[in-house]
C-alpha cells in the first residue's frame, strides 16, 4: 500500500477541458498536524440527553447563565432548501507522445501510455474525482491518479494523489453494484487558478472509459443557524423498547443516549440524485472510515462538501446514494449520510462485502497525515455507542460475526481489507473510541432530578480479559515510553515510530532496456530532485530527471566515459562542491574513478584510488565522520567492512580518499550494502545491509566510525538484484531503493517509519520513583497520563495534555510497595478510564481507576488478561525489566519492550492468535543516563 498523501483543501467549480493522462508514481507525504480547537470542552448534553458536537454522550451540559455556556454549541449554518450540486464529466483518451505544460517550462514530453490533462483556470469551491469502466479491475496499488494546482501563473505544486480504495463499494451481489464504477475518492482543491490531473497504470493497459468529474457544491438558496434536526434522546441502558420519531423500533438492550445529528435536509441534499428505495439489512458492528479528501476546511463549508461527495457517489460512481451512513466533521458534528432513517439498518456502500451487516461513519479529512481532533474521537464514541446499542451490540465486544468473519464491534476499515483507511492516526484512536462508546452505553443519559434523591447503587465493576493499552502521550499514532534522566530526575518521553519498514516493490514507470544498469543519484539536473542514470553495456549513459514522486522523465542529457566499468554507484558529494558525484570501478585494474558533477549537469573523471578490485560490494555512505565530505564503504571477499573517508581536495576540485578504516563485525553473509542517509533520524548516516536469505538490517554509524547494533529484520528486499540507494526518490524525505526484480526495474520506497525519535524532556520530577508508567488515559479526559510509584509505595498521577505536557502530581494510591509487576492494562473495567494490573501475595489483581481520585478496591484479574500482557515463552533472566506497551505496529494486541543490561531496548511483538511473542528486535540504544524506564 502506498503511503497516503496530503490533500489539497478548498476548491474548483469550473469545467476542466481535458487532454490525456501521464503515468507517474504517486508522491509520499509528510505527516501534518490537524490542530482544531474543540468548541465544546467537556461536552454538551443536558435534559435532552446526548452530547453536542464536542463532548461525549452522557456528559452534563453547562447550565444557561453560566459564564461558559455557549448557546450556539449545538447549532450550525445549514441550508434552508435543497441545493443542486454542479457536476460535469470529461472523457479522457490516450494520445501517445502528446505534450502538456510542465512545472517550469510550460511543456513536457510524454511517452506512450501517458495521459495528462490540459491546465484550466478554476474558481469557487468543489471537488475532483476520476472513474473508469467497471470491467477493468485494479488493486489499490495498480493505478495511481494525481492532481496538481497553480496560482497566479507561478510554479505548479507537487503532484498529490487522488486516493483510490477498491473496497469502498457496494456489496458485489447487490443491485447497486451493477451500475457502480470504480474510481478515486473526490479531492477538494484550494483557492487556485489552474488544476491538472494525471494517471498511471504501470505494467498494464490504461483503464477504459476514463472520466474526470468536476463537482461544485451548487448555489445555496439561503442558510440559517439551526440546531441539529435529530436532537439527543433520553434513552439509556436498560430502557424499554420505544418507538422513535421515525416510526422505527429502537432496541435499547445495550442502549446509549442518541447524539445530536444534522439531517440530510440540513446539508441541502437534493433527493432527486438518489435512485430507488433504501435497502435494509442488520447491524452487527460498525466501521470507522475517513474521506481522505480535505483537512483545512471551515464549519460553513461542510454542507457543500457533503453535497459534492453525494453528487460524485451517485452520478459518477453510479451508487444509489452517498456511500456512508454518517459523516463526522473535524468539529465533532455528526451528519446523516445515506437516506433511510438514522435508527434503521440502512445498507451502505462503504465496506465491500460487509455492508449488509454493518454501518459506517466517515470522518471528513485525511487522517493518514494528521491526527483527528479530540472532538472527532468523542463524536465517534457517542455515535458508535448509540447506534450499536439500538441493535443490542455491546460496543466493547471483541468478537462479533459480520458476514461470516469475526471482528470487534467497532473496527477500522483496514480491519476488513487491505487498505490504509481510516488513516493511521484515526486508526490509532480506535481503543479510545471503543472505550467512549461503551461508556456511553453504560451511562444513564438521564437529566439531573429536580430534587435531591439518593444515588442508585452502581453496578459492581467487572474485569475484561482483553487489555486496551493506549501508550500515547504526544498525540502521535504510535505509543510512547517514559524514562527518568539520571542527572536530574526529569521525566523523558521517548516516542516510538513503528519500526523501519519498506513498501512492497513497485514497477518503475517507463520503458527500460533489460540490459541497462540503473543508478539512483542525488540531484544532477539542478531541480533539487533525485535523478536516474541509465547505463548501456557499451558505457554510454543517459540522465533521466526525477519528478520527486518516484517517477522519471525522458532522458535530458547523455554522458559517456563509463566503458569497462563493472560497478557504478552514487557517491554523494565527494569533493564538497555541493554537486552530486558518482564512482565507478574499472575492470581488470581495480582502479576507482570518480565522476564529479559539473554546473552543467555533466561529469568530470578523476582517479581516486587503486586496489578496489578486492571489494565485491561498494556504496556511497554519506558523511559518516561529519567533516563535510562524503565517504565510501566497501565489503571485501573476507567479509570485512571498510570505510574510506572523503578528504578535502588538494586542488579545490578533485576527490581524495583517506586510508581505509575497518568497521567492527563480520559481514561474510551480506550480499548487499547500501548507504541510505539518516534513516533512523539520529543525525548521522546509516548503512543498510541485506543478508543471505533476504532480510535487511539497518546499522547506524557514529561520528567515530563505530558501527552500531542492527535494527531489523526489515523485509521488502528479498529476491531483488542490482540494488542502488541513498537518494529520496519519492519526495517524502526518506531514502528509497531502486532495484530489479526478475529483470524488471522496481522502486522500493521507505514507509516513513523508524524505531524511536528523539526523547522529549518534561517538567515532571521523577526523583524518588522506583516505577514509572505510560499508563494510558487514567482520568478519562482523552489524553495519556503518567503514573509514578514512589519508594514509599505511594502512586502519583501526572495528567497528560496529549502533547507531552503534564499537570502537577495527584496521589491516587498508597501501600503499593509490595505489589510486583505493576503495569497499565488500559480500560478493562469498561468505564472509559485506564486501570492498573499487579501481583500481591501471589495473586493477580486489577486496581480500577478512580479518575483523579483514589484507585478503586482491587478486583481479581482473569488469567486471559494476565496472559495478554505478560511475556510468554521468553526467558527474562537477562533483562533488567520489561513493560507491556500498546502495539507498535498499530494492529492490535500489546507488545513487549525489554531492557537488556547491555544498554539495548528490545521490542517483541505479541502474536494475535495465542498471545505468544515474536523474537526480539532492537528498538533503541538507551542512554546510560536513563536509570529508570517504563
Amino acid at each position: 500500500m502506498r503511503p497516503s498523501q496530503a490533500r489539497f483543501v478548498t476548491a474548483t467549480q469550473q469545467l476542466l477541458a481535458l487532454g490525456v493522462v501521464l503515468v507517474v508514481l504517486a508522491p509520499a507525504a509528510g505527516v501534518a498536524t490537524l490542530d482544531v480547537v474543540d468548541r465544546f470542552p467537556g461536552g454538551a448534553s443536558g435534559a435532552s440527553g446526548a452530547g453536542g458536537p464536542g463532548g461525549a454522550g452522557g456528559e452534563v451540559r453547562v447550565a444557561p447563565g453560566s459564564a461558559s455556556y455557549d448557546p450556539d454549541a449545538e447549532r450550525a449554518e445549514v441550508e434552508t432548501a435543497p441545493v443542486e450540486a454542479d457536476l460535469v464529466e470529461h472523457r479522457l483518451t490516450t494520445r501517445t507522445g502528446a505534450a502538456g505544460p510542465s512545472a517550469r517550462s510550460g511543456r513536457e514530453s510524454l511517452t506512450s501510455g501517458e495521459v495528462l490533462s490540459v491546465a484550466e483556470p478554476v474558481s469557487g469551491y468543489g471537488a475532483v474525482g476520476v472513474t473508469w469502466d467497471s470491467a477493468d479491475a485494479y488493486g489499490e496499488d495498480d493505478i495511481a491518479v494525481t492532481v496538481r494546482t497553480r496560482t497566479d501563473g507561478g510554479r505548479w505544486t507537487g503532484w498529490e494523489e487522488l486516493e483510490y480504495h477498491d473496497e469502498h463499494a457496494p456489496d458485489p451481489d447487490s443491485a447497486e453494484a451493477r451500475t457502480a464504477r470504480p474510481g478515486t475518492e473526490p479531492v477538494f482543491v484550494g483557492e487556485v487558478d489552474e488544476v491538472q490531473v494525471r494517471t498511471r497504470t504501470p505494467g498494464t493497459a490504461a483503464p477504459r472509459d476514463l472520466r474526470l468529474a468536476v463537482i461544485g457544491p451548487g448555489e445555496s438558496a439561503g442558510t440559517e443557524l439551526a440546531a441539529p434536526e435529530y436532537a439527543g434522546s433520553d434513552a439509556g441502558p436498560g430502557a424499554e423498547a420505544v418507538t422513535s420519531s421515525e416510526g422505527d423500533l429502537a432496541l435499547q438492550a445495550a442502549g446509549a443516549a442518541r447524539p445530536t445529528i444534522f439531517s440530510r435536509q440540513q446539508w441541502g441534499a437534493d433527493e432527486r440524485l438518489r435512485s430507488g428505495s433504501p435497502s435494509y439489512g442488520t447491524i452487527k458492528g460498525g466501521f470507522v472510515h475517513h474521506t481522505v479528501n480535505a483537512n483545512d476546511y471551515s464549519r460553513e463549508q461542510v454542507p457543500g462538501m457533503l453535497r459534492s461527495i453525494y453528487a460524485y457517489h451517485t452520478r459518477s460512481r453510479g451508487w444509489s446514494d452517498v456511500g456512508y451512513n454518517f459523516l463526522v466533521d473535524k468539529f465533532g458534528r455528526i451528519w446523516e449520510g445515506r437516506y433511510g432513517g438514522v435508527t434503521r439498518p440502512v445498507i451502505g456502500a462503504h465496506t465491500l462485502g460487509y455492508n449488509h451487516e454493518s454501518f459506517a461513519a466517515s470522518a471528513i479529512g485525511n487522517f493518514d497525515v494528521a491526527s483527528p481532533p479530540e472532538a472527532v474521537v468523542k463524536a465517534y464514541g457517542r455515535l458508535m455507542g448509540w447506534k450499536l446499542g439500538l441493535h443490542g451490540i455491546n460496543a466493547a465486544a471483541t468478537s462479533v460475526t459480520i458476514a461470516g468473519r469475526r471482528f470487534a464491534a467497532i473496527n477500522g476499515h483496514r480491519d476488513a481489507g487491505s487498505t490504509a483507511c481510516p488513516g493511521r492516526f484515526l486508526y490509532a484512536k480506535l481503543p479510545q473510541i471503543r472505550s467512549l462508546a461503551r461508556a456511553a452505553q453504560t451511562s444513564t443519559g438521564e437529566p439531573t432530578p429536580p430534587t435531591p434523591t439518593p444515588d442508585p447503587e452502581p453496578p459492581a465493576p467487572t474485569v475484561s480479559g482483553t487489555p486496551t493499552l493506549d501508550s500515547d502521550l504526544l498525540g502521535t499514532p504510535h505509543p510512547d515510553l517514559v524514562a527518568r534522566r539520571g542527572r536530574d530526575g526529569r521525566l523523558l518521553v521517548v516516542p516510538t515510530a513503528g519500526g523501519t519498514q519498506l513498501v512492497e516493490p513497485r514497477a518503475l514507470t517507463g520503458t527500460w532496456p533489460s540490459a541497462a544498469r540503473l543508478v539512483a543519484t542525488h540531484d544532477v539536473t539542478g531541480d533539487s530532485r533525485a535523478d536516474l542514470l541509465a547505463l548501456t553495456p557499451d558505457g554510454r549513459g543517459a540522465i533521466h530527471p526525477g519528478d520527486g514522486a518516484g517517477g522519471f522523465g525522458a532522458a535530458v542529457r547523455t554522458v559517456s566515459g563509463f566503458s569497462g566499468m563493472s560497478l557504478v554507484v552514487s557517491a554523494g558529494d565527494l569533493n564538497g562542491d555541493g554537486r552530486s558525484d558518482l564512482v565507478g570501478r574499472l575492470d581488470g585494474s581495480g582502479r576507482l574513478v570518480a565522476f564529479l558533477g559539473t554546473a552543467r549537469g555533466g561529469f568530470v573523471r578523476s582517479q581516486v584510488g587503486t586496489g578496489w578490485g578486492t571489494y565485491p560490494l561498494v556504496a556511497g555512505a554519506g558523511d559518516l565522520d561529519g567533516d563535510g565530505y562524503d565517504d565510501l564503504v566497501g565489503r571485501d571477499r573476507e567479509g570485512r567492512l571498510f570505510v574510506h573517508r572523503g578528504l578535502a581536495p588538494a586542488d579545490g576540485r578533485s576527490a581524495r580518499l583517506a586510508k581505509r578504516v575497518q568497521l567492527a563485525g563480520s559481514f561474510g553473509a551480506v550480499n548487499a550494502v547500501l548507504g541510505v542517509g539518516d534513516a533512523d533520524r539520529d543525525g548521522s548516516p546509516d548503512l543498510l545491509v541485506r543478508r543471505d536469505g533476504g532480510d535487511a538490517y539497518l546499522h547506524p554509524v557514529g561520528r567515530d566510525l563505530a558501527l552500531g547494533p542492527a535494527y531489523g529484520p526489515i523485509g521488502g528486499l528479498g529476491g531483488l538484484t542490482a540494488m542502488t540507494s541513498g537518494p529520496d526518490l519519492t519526495g517524502d524525505g526518506w531514502p528509497d531503493v531502486l532495484a530489479r526484480k526478475g529483470g524488471r526495474p522496481v522502486l522500493v520506497a521507505h514507509r516513513g517509519t523508524t524505531e524511536t525519535e528523539r526523547p522529549r524532556v518534561t517538567d515532571v520530577d521523577a526523583t524518588g520513583a522506583n516505577r514509572i508508567m505510560s499508563a494510558g488515559d487514567v482520568d478519562g479526559d482523552g489524553h495519556g497520563d503518567v503514573v509514578l510509584r514512589q519508594g514509599s509505595g505511594a502512586l502519583l498521577l501526572h495528567r497528560g495534555d496529549g502533547a507531552g505536557g503534564f499537570a502537577a502530581r495527584v496521589r491516587i494510591g498508597t501501600g503499593f510497595g509490595d505489589v510486583t509487576g505493576l503495569q497499565p492494562v488500559g480500560d478493562v473495567t469498561g468505564d472509559g478510564r485506564a486501570d492498573l494490573l499487579g501481583t500481591r501475595a501471589g495473586k493477580h489483581w486489577v486496581w480500577p481507576s478512580g479518575g483523579t481520585g483514589a484507585l478503586g478496591a482491587p478486583l481479581a484479574a482473569p488469567a486471559s488478561l494476565v496472559a495478554a500482557v505478560r511475556p510468554s515463552g521468553i526467558d527474562l533472566s537477562g533483562y533488567d525489566w520489561w513493560v507491556a506497551i500498546s502495539d507498535l505496529n498499530l494492529v492490535g494486541k500489546p507488545d513487549l519492550v525489554l531492557a537488556e543490561r547491555s544498554g539495548k531496548l528490545l521490542w517483541s511483538r505479541n502474536r494475535r492468535a495465542d498471545d505468544s511473542h515474536d523474537p526480539r528486535r532492537l528498538l533503541t540504544r538507551w542512554s546510560g543516563t536513563w536509570n529508570l524506564i517504563g
